[in-house]
C-alpha cells in the first residue's frame, strides 16, 4: 500500500497543472491584458462582462491545442448610434473577434520554461479595439503563481504584464482553493481618442488593475476588478469541454458487442439457410444493424461466400460498427462458409464494404488475434455487387418507408431596427424515408413558438445590398406564422463503382428555395481527398405559401426596392481534403454563386472525439458588395454536434447552427439536399 501511495503521489505531481483563467474578453489572461495560457482543446465558453463604460457578451472556443478564438458583442453604454438609435436600436454596439496562437505552452516543459504566444484583438469589422501582442507567461507551480510579460501594438501599446496567485489552493478547502488574486499593468492608451472611442472610458489614474477570480464547480467563473483606478468591472462565464465529452449521460441503453450464444453449426439439415438468416437478422437487429439483403454463392476459387448488405441506424463512428461486426461474425457464421462480404448501405446506395476471410475471423473468436489485427486484415474496400446468375438470394428487406424526428428550429438576429437581439424559436418535425427502396424523401414541417422578430426589417438601413437579394430578405421567411413546409424533396443516389458517386434531387430544399440539382463525386475508399462537380437550377419560394414559386426577386436601386425576373443557378467544382493527424477537414467550393457572382468559398472544419464539429469559412467573389465603404466578403462560423451527447444511447442524428458575420447576398448558396461527401464521410469517420 505504501508503494501504491508513492506511485499515486508521483502521478499526481506529474499531471498537476495550474488552472487557466480568462480575462474580460474571455480568452486566456488577467483583467484586460492577455497571457500565453489557454484552455483545453475542445472547450467552449460563454460569458457576460460589465466593463464600464461597456457591456460585453462573449464567446470563446479552444479550436486546437494551440489556437484560441473568441468573439465579443460590445455595447457602448450611453452612446447613441448615429442612424439607428432613433428607430429604437438603443446604444451603439460593435462586434469583434480575437485570435491567439501558442508557440510554446508552459506545460510543454513541465513549467520549467515560460509559454510563448502571440495574438490579435478585434481583427475584423470596424477594428475600433484592434491590437496585436506577443506574450511570455511563466508558471511557478510550487507557489501556485503565474506571471506574464508582453509587448503590444495599437490598443495594447508597449510593455504590459500581469500575475495570478492562488493562495488557498493547497489548503484543502473546496470553496477557497480556486480563489485567485489578480493584478496587471494595463498598457491600453485610454486617453487616446483613436484607441478609446468612448468618452467615459478615457479617465485613468493608474496603469495597475487589481481583481479577484473565483471558480465554482470547475465550470463557472466569477470575477471582480478595479480598473484604471476609477471603475469596477465584473464578469460571469462558464465553459464545458464539448470536444472530449462522452455525453452528459452514460450510454446505458447501448447493447454490448455480441457474445452469446455462439452457433457455428455448418449449413445443412441441422441448420438450413433460412434458419441461419433468421439468427443473423435477430442478432444484427439487437446490435441496431439492419440486414437489407443476403446472398450465398461460390467465388472463382470455389469457396462459399455469404454476402450481406446492412444499414447502420445508430452508431456515429465506423469503428463502433466494425467492432460489432467482428463479434457477430465470429459468433454466428457457419463453419463451412469461407468468406463474408458485408456491404454498408447509405441512403439508398452502397457506400463501401468489408471482406472477411472467416479463417481469420475464427482466430479472432478464439482470442488468438485482437481487434487491431483483424481490422488490418479486413480493410474497407470499394463496394461490389452480387452476380444474379451465380448468387442465391436468401433474404431481402426494404428500407423503412418513413421515420420521424423532432429537432430545434432557431433563427437569431443581431443589430435589428428595434432592440439589440431578436430571435425566432420553435421546432421542426421531419418525416424521412424511402420510396421504392432507393428513392429518398424528406418532408420537414416547422413551427415558430416564441419570437420577438416582428419588427426586424429585411433591408440594411446603413448599407443596403446593391445586388439581387438572394439571402438578405430571409428574415421575412422566418416571420411567417403557423406551420411552414421547410423541406419537401426527393433524392436518388448512386454508387457508380471505383470511387465514383452521383445523385439527383428535386423539390423544396429550404424555406427560401426549391429546384433541381445534380452532383458527381470521386471519393475512393481509404482516401483523404475527394473531388466533386455539382449544379443546381433554383426558384425562389413565395412567402406565406406552402408550395408556390415566384419569378421575381428584389433588388435595391438607390433606396427603393424593385423586382426583376429571376431564375437562380449555382454550379461548382468541389475539392475536399482531410488532414487526419490534425482532425481538420478542408473544402474549396469554386464556381458560380446564387447572386450571379463568381468566386470561391474556403472552409476549414475541426472535428473532435465527441463528434463536435466547428467550421470557419471565408468566401471571395466578384460580387463587389460594399459595407461601410469597403468590399465585403462573406465569412462566418458554424457548429454541428451529435444529439447523443444528451441521450443514454448512441444516435447518428446531429444538430447544428451557423452565422455569417453579416447577412448579405454575396457568396450565397442554397441547400439542395444531402451532399454526397457528407454522407460518405460520416460513414467513414
Amino acid at each position: 500500500m505504501r508503494d501504491l501511495m508513492i506511485v499515486s503521489d508521483i502521478n499526481c505531481r506529474i499531471n498537476e497543472k495550474l488552472p487557466v483563467y480568462f480575462n474580460n474578453l474571455l480568452y486566456g489572461g488577467y483583467i484586460n491584458m492577455p497571457s500565453a495560457r489557454m484552455g483545453q482543446e475542445g472547450e467552449i465558453g460563454a460569458g457576460y462582462t460589465y466593463l464600464h463604460p461597456y457591456r460585453l457578451w462573449n464567446l470563446r472556443c479552444q479550436l486546437t491545442d494551440r489556437l484560441e478564438i473568441s468573439g465579443n458583442y460590445r455595447i457602448y453604454t450611453g452612446v447613441d448610434d448615429a442612424v439607428l438609435t432613433d428607430y429604437g436600436f438603443g446604444d451603439y454596439s460593435d462586434k469583434g473577434a480575437n485570435i491567439k496562437l501558442a508557440v510554446f505552452h508552459p506545460e510543454d516543459s513541465g513549467y520549467e520554461l515560460p509559454g510563448l504566444a502571440f495574438g490579435t484583438e478585434d481583427f475584423i469589422g470596424t477594428k475600433s479595439f484592434n491590437a496585436q501582442y506577443i506574450v511570455l507567461t511563466q508558471v511557478i507551480l510550487n507557489a501556485d503563481l503565474e506571471f506574464t510579460l508582453g509587448y503590444g501594438w495599437n490598443r495594447i501599446r508597449g510593455l504590459f504584464g500581469g500575475y495570478r496567485w492562488m493562495p488557498f489552493r493547497r489548503w484543502g478547502l473546496p470553496w477557497l482553493k480556486d480563489l485567485t488574486i489578480t493584478g496587471e499593468y494595463d498598457a491600453t492608451p485610454y486617453r487616446d481618442k483613436v484607441y478609446e472611442p468612448h468618452p467615459e472610458g478615457r479617465e485613468r489614474k493608474t496603469h495597475f488593475n487589481m481583481g479577484l477570480n473565483w471558480r465554482l464547480f470547475d465550470q463557472f467563473d466569477f470575477s471582480l476588478s478595479y480598473i484604471r483606478g476609477v471603475e469596477w468591472s465584473a464578469s460571469i462565464s462558464n465553459y464545458y469541454n464539448f470536444g472530449t465529452t462522452k455525453g452528459f449521460l452514460p450510454k446505458i441503453d447501448d447493447s454490448l458487442p455480441y457474445n452469446a450464444p455462439v452457433n457455428l453449426q455448418p449449413l445443412g439439415e441441422l441448420r438450413p439457410e433460412p434458419v441461419m438468416i433468421h439468427d443473423l437478422i435477430y442478432a444484427f437487429g439487437e446490435q441496431d444493424l439492419r440486414i437489407l439483403d443476403a446472398w450465398l454463392s461460390y467465388n472463382e476459387c470455389g469457396k462459399k461466400v455469404l454476402r450481406i448488405k446492412i444499414l447502420n441506424i445508430k452508431y456515429r463512428l465506423e469503428c463502433q460498427v466494425r467492432n460489432r461486426l467482428n463479434h457477430l461474425l465470429a459468433g454466428l457464421i457457419p463453419l463451412d462458409i469461407d468468406a463474408v462480404i458485408v456491404t454498408m448501405e447509405g441512403d439508398g446506395f452502397p457506400l463501401q464494404e468489408y471482406y472477411f476471410t472467416m479463417e481469420i475471423v475464427r482466430e479472432y473468436g478464439d482470442r488468438q488475434i485482437g481487434d487491431h489485427e483483424l481490422n488490418v486484415l479486413t480493410p474497407l474496400r470499394e463496394a461490389t455487387w452480387p452476380e444474379p446468375c451465380y448468387d442465391y438470394h436468401l433474404f431481402q428487406q426494404r428500407h423503412a418507408w418513413w421515420e420521424f424526428d423532432v429537432f430545434p428550429k432557431v433563427s437569431t438576429y443581431f443589430g435589428s431596427s428595434s432592440g439589440k437581439f431578436k430571435y425566432a424559436l420553435g421546432a421542426s418535425t421531419a418525416f424521412t424515408g424511402f420510396i421504392q427502396d432507393d428513392l429518398y424523401y424528406s418532408l420537414e414541417l416547422g413551427y415558430i413558438a416564441f419570437a420577438n422578430n416582428e419588427t426586424v426589417g429585411d433591408m440594411d438601413r446603413l448599407n443596403p445590398s446593391r445586388i439581387i437579394n438572394v439571402r438578405s430578405d430571409i428574415v421575412r421567411y422566418y416571420q411567417q406564422k403557423g406551420v411552414t413546409v421547410d423541406q419537401a424533396y426527393i433524392q436518388k443516389n448512386w454508387n457508380l463503382g471505383k470511387g465514383w458517386f452521383s445523385r439527383v434531387a428535386l423539390g423544396y430544399f429550404e424555406v427560401e428555395y426549391g429546384g433541381a440539382v445534380a452532383e458527381f463525386l470521386y471519393y475512393p475508399v481509404n482516401s483523404n481527398w475527394a473531388i466533386g462537380f455539382e449544379g443546381a437550377i433554383l426558384k425562389k419560394r413565395e412567402l406565406n405559401s406552402w408550395f408556390g414559386f415566384t419569378n421575381k426577386i428584389r433588388k435595391i436601386r438607390g433606396w427603393q426596392p424593385e423586382y426583376v425576373k429571376f431564375t437562380g443557378s449555382q454550379y461548382f467544382i468541389d475539392l475536399y481534403y482531410e488532414w487526419a493527424a490534425a482532425k481538420i477537414d478542408f473544402k474549396i467550393k469554386a464556381g458560380k454563386f446564387l447572386a450571379n457572382d463568381w468566386g470561391a468559398r474556403f472552409e476549414a472544419s475541426r472535428y473532435f472525439p465527441s463528434g463536435l464539429r466547428i467550421t470557419l469559412w471565408y468566401t471571395a467573389t466578384n460580387g463587389n458588395d460594399i459595407i461601410n465603404g469597403q468590399i465585403y466578403h462573406d465569412k462566418g462560423a458554424s457548429f454541428s454536434m451529435p444529439l447523443d451527447i444528451f441521450y443514454t444511447h448512441s444516435d447518428v442524428n446531429r444538430w447544428g447552427y451557423g452565422m455569417s458575420a453579416w447577412l448579405r447576398d454575396v457568396g450565397v448558396t442554397s441547400f439542395n439536399g444531402q451532399e454526397l461527401y457528407e454522407m460518405i464521410n460520416d460513414a467513414r469517420q
